[in-house]
């Protein structure tokens, strides 16, 4: 399973969550901790390590993109974090954690 969580600053959401095999697209995960868990009940064919996880957020009538490579352990949650800001000051910008 992969656990994304959203703990970015801005007002944005996560619209979509890909990997190998999987895309999850039409959310709206909102900020100050909102997640949601998916089931990965295909498997990943690409092996369990080094696994690209694609992030789109942003507002309304735009789409911004962070990745991450993960490695995930079969039966277990992965969880990764939206972090980060752009609108306020002193902010660098959006990461994975």
């Amino acid at each position: 399973m992969l656990k994304v969580i959203n703990e970015s600053n801005d007002q944005w959401p996560i619209k979509s969550v890909k990997l190998v095999d999987y895309e999850f697209t039409n959310l709206a995960i909102g900020t100050n901790g909102g997640s949601q868990t998916f089931i990965l009940d295909k498997g990943l064919s690409g092996g369990y390590n080094d696994i690209n996880v694609v992030v789109q957020y942003g507002p309304a009538g735009s789409i911004w993109t962070s990745s991450k490579k993960v490695n995930f352990n079969n039966g277990s949650t992965t969880t990764i974090k939206l972090q980060g800001c752009i609108s306020y000051e002193g902010c660098t910008g959006y990461h994975l954690e």
